[in-house]
């Protein structure tokens, strides 16, 4: 079972590796954050990402933390690619990689993840966290 943080005025929410019953709930969250590693304009794709995230069950600090521990170890490379990955990741490939790096025999030192820094002073991640408050915060079109 999946230790879940509080969802409110958590610095650094601990979210860990997902439980197979989880599993469904985690991989559009991967899908999604996976698309702000893509080599093309991802804010052309932050409508639907944002739907996507805002329908999750976790909070931002909880998408914020599997952004940086989760998708951003695994997909980070395809920036540095000449020619990138700019359709979309396998979500297969997607999900074995994260899964197989969650149960790393060297996961003590995941610690040291870069994207701790970075991952804070991207401006799609800001623009795409800010948009999914929004959009949990705006009524549903059902709500009357």
């Amino acid at each position: 079972m999946i230790d879940v943080p509080p969802t409110q005025g958590a610095r650094s929410p601990r979210c860990p590796a997902p439980a197979l019953a989880e599993l469904a709930a985690r991989r559009p969250v991967w899908e999604a954050l996976s698309d702000l590693f893509l080599d093309t304009d991802v804010s052309l794709s932050r409508r639907w990402r944002v739907e996507l995230l805002a329908r999750s069950p976790y909070s931002v600090d909880q998408i914020e933390w599997i952004l940086v521990n989760e998708v951003y170890p695994v997909c980070k490379y395809n920036l540095l690619s000449v020619a990138g990955e700019w359709a979309g990741f396998d979500p297969m490939w997607l999900e074995a990689r994260i899964l197989r790096r969650l149960r790393s025999p060297w996961r003590a030192l995941h610690v040291l993840n870069l994207g701790r820094l970075t991952v804070r002073l991207s401006m799609e991640w800001r623009a795409t966290r800010h948009a999914i408050d929004a959009a949990r915060s705006t009524p549903g079109p059902d709500a009357r």
